[in-house]
């Protein structure tokens, strides 16, 4: 019978050897590594559920402003170009419209010092009011009042369009839903981007018609006042998901099932509450992975509250010197998240934000936790996202600089490694080591053979200054990285990157596509070696979508991988059903 002094010490001098592909420092590792991939991909997907799908349509321009100043008679030399106030309008807010100016004069055609007669001053105005639309300013109007321009100075004013109230036509909402979700109140200062911000917030949860006309008072119409006008209807309250996949890894269960739960405003405040529960189905009592998920979303204006909390549990049979041994460990993880839009357009979208985190993982054999594997992490995250829109093509990219903390964490095992006389031996890696990561997304369509057809590009990079613990590394081989291995064997190191290309085809079965893809992986770093750091794989597959189900079936093969991973060809699917 193995004592617990006898397994510490085996572990110990297990870890003590260097892990380039992985599975010999902790027999778990494969799957934590895995269950993490999965709940990147699953906060991919709630933020794409989030995201706002189609741009909105560009404000066009006018006209053609190539040729602001025509030849005309009379006419009258401009050499000043200012912006002044309408009587009650306060100089800060006239400030904010400066930019008005400035875009005149920096027209190719350098109006300052030319000839202005009445056609050239309509085209003037008409350009100076479409830099109010490019900025949003839907409602705002370009006034030029009575003024002796022999002086040499054009004066501009802008009636500023304000909100006067918001009515809503159709269905219910409360105040404080009204305030939270929408970034603007009542005399405020009417303006597109501000405008997209609430509706996207109220989308969430309700099917939104948003309509803006002139506000009147008595039978008389508010100079310069708008109402927006609001029809409401509630979405589903419950959204239900079911999905099997044979994701999972075969010492803990190949075969996943998972139920997922959505609630739609549950505390009337835009906000969103998701729970999901996955499973292994090989063996559900014996080998098996188990993770339940929670998140919850909180819109507040151009803010973004995001709370999680993952539980993993896992338990493995492993063959030991005196018969089997259950092996298993579960791990903790909960981030609190705060993002803030800080431009937004038509076209495109940006936002930061800050993150904290906290870890913790366990692992056992029968009854005797293994404490060199014992794992507690806080740490902190700062980034940005930006959506841009190219025509009909759709870029993501984000930048995270991740970085641990001291508070609530210990020391990982392999920054106080010594030996049998207790003599410092060189670190393996830092826990709270900074690290870099990087994601780019591309989607187009096009046509290939006069046929519709869809290219998409996804890459994702990491860099660290530090060599890094086994769970931080960068892992290669698999359907969440590089596809056409089977995940049971990947490629790690402290920086690295992968690159997934594919290009889909409308099938003749309707809502259907054919899609091929070449994945390619890199790792680099002290924790890899050469030889071994680079995957190319391939894969063939269709995706359906027939009203509330889903499928996506695939095989693929590895091109070039090291001899330590195989390159057989391997399949899976992914079969969804939501309500």
């Amino acid at each position: 019978m193995l004592t617990k002094n006898f397994i510490t010490s085996s572990l110990i001098l297990f870890a003590g050897f260097h892990q380039y592909v992985y599975a010999i420092e902790d027999v778990s590792l494969p799957s934590q590594v895995l269950q993490d991939q999965r709940l990147k991909e699953l906060n991919q997907q709630l933020q794409d559920q989030l995201a706002q799908q189609t741009p909105y349509e560009n404000t066009k321009p006018l006209q053609d402003f190539k040729h602001l100043v025509v030849e005309e008679s009379p006419c009258v030399t401009v050499k000043e170009i200012s912006l002044i106030p309408l009587n009650g309008q306060s100089q800060s807010d006239l400030q904010q419209f400066n930019f008005v100016v400035k875009a005149i004069k920096k027209h190719p055609q350098n109006v300052l010092g030319k000839c202005i007669g009445t056609q050239s001053l309509h085209n003037i105005v008409n350009y100076a009011q479409n830099e109010l639309l490019k900025k949003g300013f839907i409602t705002s109007q370009i006034v030029v009042s009575p003024q002796d321009l022999n002086q040499g100075n054009l004066n501009l004013s802008v009636q500023i369009g304000r909100l006067n109230k918001i009515i809503i036509q159709e269905g219910k909402i409360s105040s404080l839903q009204l305030k939270t979700g929408l970034p603007f109140k009542a005399g405020d200062i009417v303006n597109l981007k501000k405008l997209d911000q609430g509706l996207e917030n109220l989308k969430r949860v309700y099917a939104v018609d948003m309509q803006i006309t002139p506000a009147s008072a008595q039978d008389k119409e508010l100079t310069g006042y708008s109402d927006l006008i609001l029809k409401l209807q509630p979405l589903q309250k419950f959204n239900f998901n079911l999905s099997v996949d044979d994701s999972g890894n075969q010492d803990t269960g190949t075969y996943m099932g998972n139920i997922g739960i959505g609630v739609n405003n549950p505390f009337h405040l835009n906000d969103i509450l998701s729970l999901n529960v996955s499973h292994s189905l090989d063996d559900f009592n014996e080998d098996l992975n188990r993770s339940y998920f929670i998140s919850y979303q909180l819109p507040v204006g151009y803010y973004d509250l995001g709370l999680s909390y993952n539980d993993y549990q896992y338990k493995q049979t492993v063959l030991g010197g005196n018969g089997p041994l259950l092996y298993h460990g579960n791990s903790q993880q909960a981030n609190l998240n705060l993002s803030r839009v800080i431009s937004r357009s038509g076209q495109h979208k940006t936002s930061v934000y800050g993150k904290l985190y906290h870890k913790e993982s366990q692992s056992f054999i029968d009854d005797i936790e293994i404490n060199v594997l014992h794992r507690r992490t806080s740490g902190w995250n700062l980034g940005f996202q930006h959506r841009q829109y190219l025509g009909n093509a759709v870029l993501d990219g984000s930048i995270d600089y991740r970085r641990g903390m001291g508070v609530g964490a210990r020391t990982a095992p392999e920054e106080n490694i010594t030996d049998v006389y207790g003599n410092h031996l060189p670190v393996e890696g830092y826990s709270r080591a900074p690290l870099w990561s990087a994601d780019l997304r591309y989607t187009t369509p096009f046509l290939l053979l006069e046929k519709p057809a869809q290219y998409r590009l996804n890459w994702r990079g990491q860099y660290a200054p530090k060599i890094l613990v086994p769970n931080d590394r960068f892992y290669i081989g698999g359907r969440y990285s590089v596809r056409g291995f089977d995940g049971e064997l990947m490629l790690s190191g402290d920086n690295g990157q992968y690159l997934q290309q594919e290009i889909s085809l409308n099938a003749p079965i309707p809502n259907t596509q054919f899609y091929m893809a070449v994945d390619q992986g890199w790792v680099n770093g002290r924790n890899s070696i050469p030889g071994q750091r680079y995957l190319l794989g391939s894969v063939l597959g269709l995706r359906t979508y027939q009203n509330s189900f889903y499928l996506d079936a695939f095989t693929g093969r590895g091109l070039i991988a090291p001899d330590s991973i195989k390159k057989d060809w391997v399949t899976g699917f992914s079969i969804n059903l939501s309500y």
